[in-house]
C-alpha cells in the first residue's frame, strides 16, 4: 500500500477505524497487510478505475478482519449479564443497570510485551463497581490465568476527591474475562469514581513472569446512578424471649443492590451474660419469602438449599448493648408485598461447661454433653507445634455435635497442676440434619466419622501428655431459635 497516496490514505483511516476497538492477532495483521500491498496495479483490468479497486480492496481487507477475529471473539458483558440472569441466583441488579443504560465503555486498551489489556464494559452505583477485563496474548487469545491481583497489581476505586474507597478483586465465576467486583458496606456518596488500575506484572506461580505497563485510569460519573436511588422507611419491633430487641430501620434501593438496616438492642439481663466487649460479638439468622411463602432470599440459616444474594454486610456499636446492621442484597421486591422473618440469632456468652478425663485411661472414645452440646474425645497425642518453632504440643482429638456456634467459642486448658493453657481448634466442620424447609433445625458436625477425620482442639505449650486434662469452655456462641416474629413488607 502506497500510504502517501491519498487514496490510501483514506483506506488505511478506515481500516484503523473499524478495527482499533478489535484485538486483531499479530499473524492475521500480518496477513492482511500482505495481501494488500500484493495487490498489483499492472494486474487490474483496466476496465476498474483505480479507486474502485483500492476500496475493493479494503472491503476484502476489512471482510477478512472481521471474519478472522470472530475466531477469537468471546461473550461480552452485556451477554454475561443476561447469562447471569439465566441462572439459579439471577444478578438482577446487573440486569437493571444495563435496562437503564449504566454499563459503560471506558474504551481501555493498553498493549506491551505482546499481551493487550481491554476493558469495555464497566458498571458503577452506591453499591458496588463491577467490571469486565480481557487480557489477549498475540495470537488474540484471551488468558484467564495471566494477571493476578495482590501485592504486584492492584486495581483501586477513588472517590471525587481522590481518597481510596476499595480494590476490586476477581469474583472468577466465567473464562470469558476476569470479573472485577468491589462491594461497598456503606453506599458510596460521590458524583465521580475513578477506577486506577496498577498491573506492572503477569504470570501466575507456575511460569517466569513478565514485566511491563498495563495501568490504567478512567472516570465513571455517578450522577445518574445516585438519582436511581430511593429510601424506604421501615416500621416493626420485636423483642426475644431472651432479651433481643430487634427493630427494622431503613431499605435503600439502588441500581445493583438493596440496602436493608435494623438495629438490635440487648436488655440488662442479656447484657450480664454477655459481659465486657461480649455481646457485641452477635450475629443475625433471617430470611425474605413472598406471600406466597417462596424463599426470596436467606442470611446465616441452618437450612438445605437456601437462596443467597447477599453482596455486603456491615454492623456498627450504636451504644451500650446496641448495634446498627446493614446486609446488601443483590435486589428485593419492589412492586409486590414480601416478608420479613426473623429465624434466630447468637450471642457469645460465658460458660463454665468442662470436660475432663485422664488421657492414659482414653481406651474407647469418651462423650460428655455441655449445655445442649455434645463431644466425644477420641484420643490425644503430641504433635509438632502449629507455630513451627520446633515445639510440641497437645492435640485433643474429637467429634463434635454442636447445637450452638463455634465462630467465637473460647476454649482454656488446665493441666493435672492447674497449670491454664491457650486453645485453639484445627479441623472441618459442616451443617448436618438440616431440612429444605426448615431455617432453624440442624446441628454442627465438627470432624468428619466418614473420612476418620476428627477435629482437634490444640493446646499450646503443653509440650507433655498429663495425667489429667480439664477442658473448660469460657465463652459459648449461644444459639437462639426461639424468635417469632414476621414483618409484612409493602
Amino acid at each position: 500500500m502506497n500510504f502517501h497516496d491519498p487514496v490510501d490514505r483514506e483506506i488505511k483511516q478506515l481500516l484503523n477505524a473499524k478495527r482499533k476497538d478489535l484485538i486483531i492477532p499479530d499473524t492475521i495483521q500480518l496477513a492482511m497487510e500482505n495481501a494488500l500491498s500484493s495487490i498489483s496495479e499492472q494486474k487490474v483490468k483496466k476496465k476498474y478505475p483505480h479507486k474502485k479497486w483500492r476500496w475493493a480492496a479494503a472491503a476484502l481487507a476489512l471482510f477478512f478482519i472481521l471474519g478472522a477475529v470472530s475466531i477469537y471473539s468471546v461473550p461480552t458483558f452485556g451477554e454475561m449479564i443476561r447469562s447471569l440472569f439465566a441462572k439459579d441466583s439471577p444478578d438482577i441488579g446487573l440486569l437493571r443497570a444495563q435496562e437503564l443504560g449504566l454499563v459503560h465503555n471506558p474504551h481501555i486498551k493498553v498493549k506491551d510485551k505482546g499481551y493487550t489489556l481491554v476493558i469495555d464494559e464497566a458498571v458503577a452505583d452506591p453499591t458496588r463497581v463491577t467490571m469486565a477485563l480481557q487480557l489477549f496474548d498475540k495470537k488474540g487469545k484471551h488468558d484467564r490465568h495471566k494477571l493476578l491481583l495482590g501485592d504486584l497489581n492492584n486495581i483501586t476505586i477513588k472517590d471525587a476527591n481522590g481518597k481510596a474507597l476499595d480494590t476490586m478483586y476477581d469474583m472468577g465465576y466465567t473464562n470469558d474475562f476476569y470479573y472485577m467486583v468491589a462491594f461497598f458496606n456503606e453506599p458510596l456518596e460521590t458524583d465521580k469514581i475513578t477506577i486506577e488500575g496498577n498491573i506492572g506484572t503477569l504470570g501466575n506461580k507456575n511460569e517466569p513472569s513478565i514485566e511491563g505497563d498495563w495501568n490504567f485510569s478512567f472516570d465513571i460519573d455517578m450522577r445518574e446512578a445516585n438519582q436511581q436511588t430511593k429510601i424506604e422507611e421501615l416500621s416493626g419491633s420485636y423483642t426475644t424471649p431472651h432479651g433481643m430487641t430487634v427493630t427494622l430501620k431503613r431499605l435503600t434501593r439502588m441500581v445493583q443492590g438493596v440496602r436493608f438496616e435494623l438495629e438490635t438492642e440487648l436488655n440488662d439481663a442479656a447484657m450480664a451474660r454477655s459481659p465486657g466487649g461480649l455481646w457485641e460479638k452477635q450475629m443475625l439468622s433471617f430470611h425474605f419469602e413472598t406471600i406466597e411463602n417462596e424463599e426470596i432470599h436467606s442470611v446465616n440459616p441452618r437450612k438445605m438449599g437456601y437462596m443467597d444474594s447477599l453482596m455486603a454486610t456491615d454492623h456498627t456499636v450504636i451504644e451500650e448493648g446496641k448495634i446498627r446492621w446493614s446486609y446488601i442484597f443483590k435486589y428485593l421486591p419492589e412492586h409486590e408485598p414480601y416478608r420479613f422473618i426473623l429465624d434466630g440469632y447468637t450471642v457469645a456468652e460465658t460458660d463454665d461447661s468442662r470436660i475432663s478425663f485422664r488421657p492414659s485411661e482414653l481406651i474407647e472414645p469418651k462423650s460428655f454433653q455441655i449445655l445442649t452440646d455434645h463431644v466425644e474425645v477420641v484420643g490425644t497425642s503430641l504433635e509438632e507445634s502449629q507455630n513451627r518453632d520446633g515445639t510440641y504440643e497437645t492435640a485433643v482429638s474429637f467429634y463434635g455435635e454442636m447445637d450452638n456456634e463455634i465462630r467465637n467459642e473460647e476454649w482454656k486448658a488446665f493441666d493435672s497442676a492447674g497449670k491454664q493453657y491457650d486453645v485453639s481448634k484445627r479441623g472441618a466442620s459442616s451443617l448436618e440434619d438440616a431440612l429444605v424447609d426448615n431455617w432453624r433445625e440442624g446441628f454442627i458436625s465438627m470432624g468428619d466419622r466418614n473420612m476418620q477425620q476428627p477435629y482437634e482442639y490444640r493446646i499450646s505449650r503443653l509440650d507433655h501428655i498429663p495425667d489429667e486434662l480439664i477442658m473448660v469452655r469460657q465463652v459459648v456462641d449461644k444459639w437462639y431459635k426461639d424468635p417469632d416474629w414476621s414483618v409484612l413488607l409493602k
